[in-house]
């Protein structure tokens, strides 16, 4: 059996992209219109939440860091913020023991998107050596809250299929406000509304760091 100890850290985040205007509506589908290794599609940046559960000790200062282009200059100096991040948490579990748990990455969607562009980005600037960048950012426990509620929310499709952070929201948080899809971040990149951008994300770390808690709170009952 898996053991939690003290140090066990959890990490919520997520990132913000910008679109250039002529791939918004390409035919490989509007569902996922950044693709990080086409020109133009910037990586803004992203708002992160790191803490130990069982202690209830928050390690990002402050308790939700921003990391965003127009505050540090540049794609590659965010990416390599982001990857600094991910290797201090990789450097602090790699002392536990083998039947201990590895530390968790979590977010809504996060592995159809946010996983995957960080792995891109850092691979094309090179923050470290290739082998080195994948064993810092792909061997994390990844729990992407759209799959892992699949189970609490009535479907009537024919397939498993990830909620949305929409969906997940009304039921877990039904006090919050809601907000529009993620697509209008290009159009405030554009008007250059940055504190706005933040501050949106942030608003969805926060929920994303409430719907843990709450899912968590939920199988707990259901045992």
């Amino acid at each position: 059996m898996v053991k939690f100890p003290l140090s066990t850290e959890l990490l919520v985040f997520d990132l913000e992209a910008y679109v250039p205007e002529a791939d918004r509506k390409r035919k490989t589908g509007a569902s996922l219109a950044v693709n990080p290794f086409r020109q133009g599609h910037t990586l803004l940046g992203g708002v992160f939440h790191l803490s130990r559960p069982r202690t209830g000790e928050v390690l990002t200062s402050p308790a939700f860091e921003h990391h965003w282009v127009w505050d540090e200059g540049d794609e590659a100096e965010v990416v390599a913020s982001i990857y600094a991040l991910f290797s201090g948490m990789r450097r602090r579990s790699s002392v536990k023991k083998s039947h201990q748990a590895e530390s968790v990455v979590a977010g809504v969607g996060i592995s159809m998107f946010d996983m995957p562009c960080i792995l891109a980005k850092c691979l094309a600037h090179e923050v470290a050596p290739a082998d080195e960048i994948y064993e810092t950012v792909c061997k994390f426990r990844v729990v992407d809250l759209a799959v892992a509620g699949i189970g609490f929310l009535p479907a009537n499709k024919p397939v498993l299929y990830p909620r949305t952070h929409n969906a997940l929201a009304d039921t877990f948080i039904p006090e919050r406000v809601k907000k529009p899809t993620g697509k209008v971040v290009w159009e405030m990149a554009e008007e250059k509304d940055y504190a706005g951008i933040a501050a949106r994300c942030e608003g969805e770390v926060k929920e994303m760091v409430l719907l843990a808690e709450r899912m968590l709170a939920a199988t707990q009952e259901i045992e």
